[in-house]
């Protein structure tokens, strides 16, 4: 059947604005254009399927699609965005391979089918086509990301009856602004084919289709047509026992997904919990006041701020002095991750605690009382845990992670299955005491059959863990040490208990037992910190080698330390910087 002469010279224009194939002869695009023909697909739909034979390249021109791997396990994943003017199936076309991933419509797109067949007469009367499209399918090889771009397009879908979404549509439209133009649809908007919303998008850096009203062919519309879902639902009111969430639930399509919960004034405990229920793949997002619409807007445009801690034991006091020094610099810390005590001042930070709150309320647990004093017969620990585990509890309360105002997570080890365990969600104050699980001193976490300790064991600073789910800059704070502890003469073999307790009374250099546990947990996870600093946007590693790993009373000298270390890296007030004067 012969293509109608408009519909091939539209396809030659289109060729035209494609870097491939406006580098080609006009002769050659006709060419290509005669083989041609149009593909329309909804949201959610198969393009094609890992496995299938490549019989042909696409031209994407509107809408949006997404490649899918599966692992070793079958369990399919995210490796790439295909936008529109992109072209998608190239290498398999060029090797003779079946696919190589399922990809999917992200929302309703139209495409250009090029056929196999027909490119190979094109390579025999212009051998340079090929080439470009060769090194077309080895660049976009080398740019698949498992989080790929940031969405562009957004529904907003309301899930409770009291929500006030056009309020959330308007604010959320100012704070987006800040990097570039938004356009906002509502249902008066419905009717349009893709080419009129792909022309939309075309000229907006974002678009919010807002699902409101009882029409539910446009909310429909809002779903196909959005890189992301933000599920906006009420605190204060509770999902229906029936409910159900088919777009929170379909995994034909990993569109990002958000769950913005409305309070009103201070986050309400065990809402997150009762709606992140219906939607456990999206991310929460407490929304109190525009500051945290503002960090919505941030998370969407991937221009947010993510800060990991490391453990490190006493020096991990340190951590307090660099988020000061961070916050005086006007740095808007968006998530935060941490591993043993970097996990226990990280939770203060989520919470978002003043400096003064932390600095007071971390002063009582750890320097006006020894919390590892509580010792015990030696069977699995030298200390019972039960001053830690009280500690902490005062300290945080009964909490739940998903209740802290920023998203927050800590890593443990989990020895039953010699891997890493990370909390995202769950009581607080029980995460991080897994966290903190020194092996042999403190002891383990036993919960369902399993056993947790202290997360430095396999990662003490995880980034990679951040780079996950964050899009944006990390931030990275390592107080581990990389010499951590160190010994006066050789020694093979310890003298008699006599000889022992007059040298330690003299002040003879010997490692005590618990910071040799303390070290020796850290140490199985160095190569991974060597590569989590690699992965940070920012380094930071304030000089703590004087501190002992155990020093406690080196409370307030440690967050000094802490603070002017970063100060002479990001800024700060000129009169601050001193190192004798303790700014605590």
């Amino acid at each position: 059947m012969s293509l109608d002469p408009r519909e091939q010279r539209r396809f030659v224009e289109l060729f035209g604005q494609v870097p491939w194939f406006a580098t080609l002869p006009v002769l050659a695009r006709e060419l290509l254009a005669a083989g041609c023909s149009w593909r329309s697909i909804a949201g959610g739909e198969a393009l094609f399927f890992e496995g299938e034979a490549s019989d042909a390249v696409y031209l994407l021109v509107n809408g949006s699609l997404a490649a899918f791997q599966r692992d070793g396990h079958g369990v399919s994943h995210a490796v790439g965005q295909i936008m529109a003017g992109e072209s998608v199936g190239e290498l398999g076309v060029l090797i003779s391979r079946p696919r190589s991933a399922t990809v999917r419509a992200l929302r309703d797109s139209e495409l250009i089918r090029l056929p196999a067949a027909h490119l190979e007469l094109l390579a025999e009367r212009f051998p340079q086509a090929l080439l470009g499209l060769a090194r077309l399918a080895l660049r976009r090889q080398g740019e698949l990301q498992p989080h790929g771009a940031p969405p562009r397009t957004l529904a907003l879908l309301p899930h409770s009856p009291g929500v006030d979404l056009a309020g959330f549509a308007l604010m959320l439209e100012r704070e987006l602004l800040r990097f570039g133009s938004v356009r906002v649809l509502h249902a008066g908007d419905a009717g349009h084919d893709a080419g009129h919303y792909h022309a939309i998008e075309h000229a907006s850096h974002f678009v919010l289709y807002v699902g409101d009203g009882m029409v539910s062919e446009w909310r429909d519309q809002c779903r196909r047509q959005a890189d992301a879902l933000l599920f906006v639902v009420r605190a204060d009111e509770s999902p229906a026992l029936d409910a159900v969430w088919p777009d929170a639930t379909d995994e034909a399509v990993e569109r990002r997904q958000f769950l913005v919960i409305e309070h009103d004034g201070a986050a309400r405990p065990g809402a997150a919990r009762r709606w992140h229920a219906f939607c456990p793949r999206a991310a929460i997002h407490h929304l109190r006041h525009e500051a945290d619409c503002a960090r919505l807007a941030r998370t969407i445009g991937g221009q947010s701020l993510a800060l990991v801690l490391s453990g490190g034991g006493a020096r991990g006091f340190a951590h307090i002095g660099v988020v000061k020094a961070l916050r005086e610099a006007g740095m808007e810390i968006d998530s935060v991750g941490g591993t043993s005590i970097g996990a226990v001042i990280g939770a203060g930070v989520a919470a978002e605690w003043s400096i003064e709150e932390m600095t007071e309320r971390f002063r009582r647990a750890f320097y006006d009382t020894n919390p590892l004093s509580d010792y015990t017969l030696p069977l699995v620990s030298i200390v019972s845990g039960r001053k830690v585990a009280r500690l902490l509890r005062e300290t945080y309360g009964e909490r739940e992670i998903e209740d802290l105002p920023l998203p927050f997570f800590c890593v443990s080890a989990n020895l039953t299955r010699g891997e890493a365990h990370v909390h995202r969600e769950g009581v607080l104050w029980q995460a991080v005491r897994a966290s903190v699980a020194i092996p042999g001193l403190l002891p383990p976490v036993f919960r369902a059959g399993q056993v947790f300790v202290d997360g430095g064991v396999v990662n003490n600073l995880p980034v990679d863990l951040m780079r996950l789910s964050h899009r944006g800059e990390v931030i990275a704070v390592d107080i581990g040490g990389d010499h951590a502890l160190a010994a006066g003469d050789d020694e093979y073999q310890l003298p008699p208990a006599w000889k022992l307790w007059m040298e330690d009374r003299a002040g003879y250099k010997r490692p005590r037992l618990r910071e040799i546990l303390l070290r020796a947990g850290m140490l199985n996870s160095g190569a991974q910190t060597a590569h989590a600093r690699a992965q940070s946007t920012l380094l930071i590693q304030p000089p703590l080698a004087d501190i002992g790993l155990l020093e406690w009373q080196s409370y307030f000298h440690a967050i000094d330390r802490g603070y002017q270390h970063t100060l002479r890296i990001v800024g700060g007030p000129k009169d601050a910087l001193a190192d004798e004067t303790p700014v605590f």
